[in-house]
């Protein structure tokens, strides 16, 4: 059995078997039952935090068309519905996973690739819009990506990406601060050596606030102050071994422009300049077992009454085949963010976040399985009442066909 188990976070929908189950197959149908217990399912500070036992229910489909050829296409869906026995209002929650992509090769010398990802859900590690606070609703995150890779003469390759992200949440207060459209372009020209490229590349990204005003006590905070432009230089390396081991990186600086600084001046800057960094790798060192880790110094949104943060973040997940039939996961995530504008209450404050998490699955048969997983997630925040701590274990089962 060669299966995907693909963990989204701590109390998130996981879903099982978003890729077929076995090579050539074209198309899969998974579903998975599981209880849980969640001692903080509001990522409340620990006086106001409140728990509840708890169903989940997750069908899903994915089908694959053309592995291996010069066109491939691959869509998968996720359905999740959890239930919250001791949640006093609105016990059931939602969520909606959709993937699509594209990879078409034109000749040797030309690649199109292609691809969507749309989510309505209620738990930052799968939204990952700017907030670490689970957010009720059905908030929406679709992120579209494109890129065009040409041979232009000998060794030199040129590729010209593009990408957009839709963010839009429910809640009043996280509409208002978080709603936004994301538009990005990069061109790059890459030296190939065969196994190692070697890069360089230029990014304009163009962010638009469109959340409009949050009346509260003694400020209007003007959501379209944070509209911004950012321009990145970079430098970087991408190293294939083997079909087993990919890692690549890139280095660079970061440029923002807030052009409508002057809609709240002093509490937006009118630009900020920072590094940028981006590394990951994937390593298949074993049959059935493989390492994905990576790093980021990044500027992103955030739900505070402020510009915007740094967040440098490290993480990693570990897939282990135990046995034939057993098979263990490990993820961690943790990131450090400084807040960047909002006058003296909060610019220069810190959040930490960590995410763990660990999975034991056994095989009862070629397409049943049992798992036990636990997730850990800790907030510890210089901004007073949001600093929490949150436990989720979950026993379940599961079959695809």
């Amino acid at each position: 059995m060669n299966r995907k188990i693909v963990t989204l976070g701590v109390a998130a929908f996981s879903v099982v078997g978003l890729q077929a189950a076995d090579a050539g197959k074209v198309w899969e149908v998974t579903a998975s039952l599981r209880g849980f217990y969640d001692d903080n399912y509001t990522t409340s500070p620990e006086a106001l935090a409140e728990e509840s036992w708890g169903i989940e229910v997750s069908p899903g489909f994915n089908l694959t068309i053309g592995e291996g050829t010069d066109l491939e296409f691959s869509a998968g869906y996720a359905f999740g519905m959890r239930y919250y026995e001791d949640r006093e209002s609105d016990n059931v929650d939602y969520g909606h996973e959709l993937g699509i992509s594209l990879n078409k090769a034109f000749s040797n010398t030309s690649l199109l690739q292609l691809s969507d990802s749309f989510v309505i859900a209620q738990e930052p590690e799968i939204l990952n819009g700017g907030t670490p606070l689970r957010t009720e609703g059905d908030n929406l995150r679709n992120t579209i990506s494109a890129s065009y890779r040409q041979v232009l003469a000998g060794n030199i390759l040129g590729e010209l990406g593009y990408g957009n992200s839709i963010f839009d949440y429910e809640e009043a207060y996280h509409s208002a601060l978080l709603d936004r459209s994301h538009n990005q372009v990069n061109l790059d020209v890459i030296y190939d050596m065969e196994q190692t490229e070697y890069f360089v590349g230029y990014k304009f990204a163009s962010t638009d606030f469109d959340g409009g005003e949050l009346k509260v006590p003694g400020l209007d905070f003007k959501s379209d102050a944070r509209d911004n432009d950012s321009h990145y230089g970079y430098v970087g390396v991408r190293h294939q071994l083997n079909k087993e081991f990919v890692a690549s990186a890139q280095v660079g600086a970061q440029f923002v422009d807030y052009y409508n600084f002057d809609l709240m001046p002093g509490l937006i800057p009118e630009d900020e300049t920072s590094p940028y960094v981006s590394a990951a790798m994937e390593w298949g060192y074993a049959e059935g077992s493989q390492l994905v880790a990576g790093l980021s110094l990044v500027r992103g949104a955030t739900d505070l009454q402020a510009a915007d943060q740094e967040i440098s973040a490290v993480y990693a997940q570990l897939l282990h085949k135990v046995t034939a039939r057993v098979h263990g996961t490990l993820t961690a995530r943790y990131q450090d963010a400084e807040i960047s504008g909002g006058g003296v209450q909060v610019d220069g404050k810190e959040e930490s976040l960590l995410l763990l998490g660990a999975s034991l699955t056994y095989a009862i048969a070629d397409n049943i399985w049992t798992e036990l997983a636990y997730n850990y997630d800790e907030l510890d925040s210089d901004i007073p009442h949001r600093s929490f701590e949150r436990n989720y274990v979950s026993i379940g089962i599961g079959t695809s066909y």
